[in-house]
């Protein structure tokens, strides 16, 4: 394609754009909002994954031992956990290594005053259990409970914890869900609003189409400027898209960071920043093409 023939088709495409008004407005409007919300999905994904892992290295299950349990002993119910293929990690911490963690967490406040006050180690020494996956504590737990045990465990600690992550993610991929439902739902919309918007301009323009037609104009020729209107309308909505999203990104850090457990949202968003770029301007350029293509092969098969 010519130089001169390619500038034509591209003023022409912005012509259309611009002669639209407020359809045209429509259409960005609509695109924005489905590029926004694939942008939010795919930030959402990131702060639920990194939710995840912190849960799943705060979730265990805690075995304490009784007063003069011997190392021995523990080591036997320790060795049958590490031989389980559901368990990621056992820590075993004895008392005097519980006290001065006690000691390290509260050296400040009333409770370490407590502590020296009554002049002994009131804690036990325990075990600390972490699954592979939260479905598996429930194995865990019937093992630490078993009879064997029964003489030398004081108590476990285990709350149904693994619900606590299966909830969680049960909670996220329902709401993955309807976020792929309402990105579908939008891109419909945004591709509906398109195909109408740049209907209406072929129509207005039926006439140079006819003469163009009679002049042995080729349909690529013809197709150009409405398949340029589409990009427009893509290119456009996702730029926009890009510097709303880093801008709200950028403000909301602080507030995602708490909700979160300490997800730093603008390093998540930098560390991404290509695959975002891509994922919004693709499914931007993308909505505004296929909508043009389809008006236009709707018009000419006329």
């Amino acid at each position: 394609m010519k130089k001169n023939t390619f500038k034509k088709i591209f003023k022409g495409g912005w012509d259309n754009f611009k002669r639209q008004g407020i359809l045209s407005f429509a259409t960005l409007f609509v695109i924005f909002i489905a590029v926004f919300l694939a942008s939010s999905l795919y930030m959402f994904a990131g702060a639920i994954y990194f939710l995840n892992d912190r849960l799943q290295e705060r979730i265990d299950v805690s075995v304490f031992f009784k007063e003069n349990t011997s190392r021995d002993d523990i080591a036997k119910m320790e060795d049958q956990l590490k031989a389980m293929a559901e368990v990621k990690k056992v820590e075993y911490a004895s008392a005097d290594d519980a006290y001065k963690k006690f000691v390290d967490d509260h050296k400040d406040d009333s409770y370490y005053e407590a502590l020296l006050a009554i002049e002994i180690n009131p804690f036990l020494a325990s075990l600390r259990i972490q699954a592979k996956d939260p479905v598996d504590y429930g194995k865990i737990s019937e093992l630490v409970k078993k009879e064997e045990f029964g003489s030398i465990v004081y108590k476990v600690n285990d709350y149904k914890r693994g619900e606590i992550i299966q909830k969680l993610s049960d909670l996220t991929a329902n709401i993955r869900n309807f976020g792929f439902i309402l990105i579908a739902f939008l891109s419909v919309i945004a591709v509906l609003i398109t195909f109408n918007t740049i209907k209406l301009t072929i129509f207005s323009q039926k006439e140079e189409i006819g003469i163009m037609r009679l002049v042995g104009a080729k349909n690529n020729f013809i197709q150009g400027p409405y398949f340029v209107q589409g990009l427009l309308c893509g290119f456009i909505s996702s730029a926009t898209a890009l510097v709303v999203f880093t801008l709200l990104v950028y403000c909301l850090q602080g507030a995602i960071s708490g909700l979160f457990m300490g997800f730093n949202l603008f390093s998540f968003y930098q560390a991404n920043l290509w695959q975002l770029i891509a994922l919004q301007f693709g499914s931007g350029i993308a909505l505004g093409s296929i909508s043009s293509v389809l008006a236009v092969r709707a018009y000419l098969k006329k």
